[in-house]
């Protein structure tokens, strides 16, 4: 009989790295034809629809609600959650589900960052974890760069965060660390013996690498409008090249939308006609993008690992990304890729201009990206891990118990209102 696995997440929308995550995973566990998947959700939104909102007296005279919504070609179980705007609620556990999850064989959290395992503090199943950094590194950018009101407010809430984040790690009988980056975050809260490296698989038969390329672009992938991407700093550096790189090839950023101030930007340097920007896509219409790209540029200001240049070595591309956490799993410094000082516009021209003026060079990494992809990041390659601790924690029971000192979550955490 096969087992059943939850894959509890807090970000169900269609693009970013969790839904790769998840996607991965959840083909993963179907593919081995030992396990089943199904994905649930947690609310992370003060305005969440399916939860009790402080803010919104009409939703005071019900429970948090258990929805099923359509995500890509699959259904997921989406649960809400008293108080919502106050983030430690997110966190608590609650009957219904605690009910839910008792349907469960393993429970696998999905997640940015580690807090949300404490929903399943009533929960009597093996929990695994796996995330991509820690409370405090996924907050710097918005605790350094936000509103002082957004800053005061997450001085309050990261050191709360951080005691779920403890008592959490501290609970799971394993931690699947995305990257090095993440297991160097991880290992000193919990020790070595159960952090696992384990970056995400891509699709290495979508993402291959073309005969013949027939682009003349750069490519940029990600959220444009999330700040710590850094689309800026590609920005910089690529108007920089404008003026020393003869024939520049075009630069193709793949997102949602550009920022205004950096709309502003592209006027003033008079790059609206050497920069596109293009909605994201499709898989097949992405990995036609990859494929026939000069080479992929990353700038962000930290990644857990960087599912998109994984995407790009698959596709036979050089890289070029700024050292800032995950992408040194991946990347190996002049031989797949060129790791630049995270924020250095100049450092980042510079590592742009060498591959444009050095296509064998170009050449090289790419194909030398490619067989580590096929190696270590195919989809069989990294989901292996996932299955061997999965066999060994479920072999010979039928029910496997967490952690003895999972008790009392967070007991010095404001109490929430009790579900009825």
């Amino acid at each position: 009989m096969k087992k059943r696995v939850a894959l509890i997440t807090h970000e169900m929308s269609l693009v970013g790295g969790l839904p790769t995550l998840i996607n991965f995973l959840h083909r993963t566990l179907i593919e081995s034809g030992r396990y089943e998947s199904e994905l649930i959700s947690l609310a992370t939104s003060a305005s969440d629809a399916a939860s009790l909102q402080l803010k919104s007296p009409a939703t005071w005279l019900r429970p948090p609600r258990i929805d099923s919504l359509a995500w890509h070609d699959l259904t997921f179980t989406h649960v809400g959650v008293w108080g919502s705007e106050l983030e430690f609620q997110r966190y608590r556990p609650r009957r219904r589900l605690t009910e839910l999850l008792k349907r469960y064989d393993l429970l696998q959290f999905v997640v940015g960052s580690p807090p949300w395992v404490c929903v399943a503090e009533d929960v009597d199943r093996p929990i695994l974890v796996w995330t991509a950094t820690t409370t405090r590194a996924d907050r710097a950018s918005q605790m350094r760069n936000g509103s002082i009101t957004r800053r005061t407010w997450s001085s309050w809430m990261v050191p709360i965060a951080e005691r779920y984040e403890l008592r959490a790690l501290k609970a799971a009988a394993a931690i699947f660390a995305l990257s090095e980056y993440t297991r160097a975050a991880i290992e000193p809260i919990v020790g070595a013996d159960k952090v696992l490296l384990a970056p995400c698989g891509v699709d290495t038969d979508l993402f291959r690498p073309a005969a013949n390329p027939t682009g003349n672009y750069i490519l940029w992938v990600g959220r444009l409008s999330d700040a710590r991407k850094n689309v800026r700093l590609v920005l910089e550096a690529y108007a920089m090249l404008r003026k020393t790189v003869e024939d520049l090839p075009d630069l193709y950023l793949v997102g949602d939308h550009l920022p205004n101030p950096d709309v502003a930007f592209l006027r003033s340097q008079q790059l609206e006609n050497k920069v596109r920007v293009i909605e994201r896509r499709g898989p097949e219409e992405l990995a036609e993008l990859y494929r026939n790209a000069r080479f992929f540029v990353l700038s962000s200001d930290e990644e857990g690992l960087g599912i998109v240049i994984l995407e790009a070595m698959a596709s036979g591309l050089a890289v070029v990304s700024t050292n800032c956490g995950g992408p040194a799993t991946a990347i190996t410094e002049g031989k797949t890729g060129l790791l630049i000082p995270i924020g250095d516009a100049k450092a980042l021209a510079q590592a742009m201009e060498k591959l444009l003026l050095n296509p064998p060079l170009r050449q090289r990494m790419g194909m030398e990206g490619r067989r580590v992809a096929e190696e270590r990041f195919s989809v069989a390659a990294a989901g292996k891990i996932f299955l061997d601790t999965y066999d060994k924690l479920l072999r010979g029971s039928e029910q496997a118990v967490t952690d003895p000192h999972f008790e009392n979550c967070v007991s010095t955490i404001p109490a929430s209102t009790t579900e009825t």
